[in-house]
């Protein structure tokens, strides 16, 4: 039974590492997305959905993991020589995760900034046709004046 746990400890944290590794590749994804000339926030979007849903995957795995390693923490204490190879896979495995949480990171971080800028660079652009209507409107209003003659009294002696 104790063998079982550890076998399904060393799976979870092999799930974990898949969804990981794709939590990278949809973070990079976006990234590219966020450095086009031209964002397109449906895609974004879109990535980020995908992403949340992995993040979920990824919670109910270290909640697993966390119940398993209760169950069977004080066998693996008693008996570290016996599980000698596999806790050595899993610590392994633990360091991999965290090198990977870590660029995860690092990468969200770039991204946010990212997203901070285009943001700021879409408002401007806002702002600046906001102005550029206002403009154009007062030129059109402008121009049609002066197409119209004023009333003028005319004086008619013949």
């Amino acid at each position: 039974m104790e063998r079982q746990y550890i076998q399904m400890m060393i799976e979870s944290l092999r799930k974990k590492e898949e969804i990981l590794t794709s939590l990278l590749d949809k973070s990079e994804k976006q990234k590219e997305v966020l450095s086009e000339a031209e964002v397109e926030w449906d895609v974004f979007d879109n990535l980020t959905v995908e992403k949340g849903e992995l993040i979920d995957a990824l919670l109910k795995l270290d909640e697993g993991f966390e119940n398993l390693f209760e169950r069977i923490k004080e066998l693996l204490t008693e008996k570290k020589e016996l599980y000698k190879t596999e806790i050595g896979f899993m610590q392994a495995s633990i360091a991999t995760l965290t090198e990977k949480s870590a660029k995860l990171e690092a990468l969200e971080q770039r991204n946010k900034k990212l997203v901070e800028s285009r943001i700021a660079e879409s408002r401007q652009n806002i702002k600046q046709s906001k102005i550029g209507s206002q403009a154009a409107m007062q030129y059109y209003q402008k121009m049609n004046r002066i197409n119209t003659v004023d009333p003028q009294l005319m004086d008619k002696k013949s």
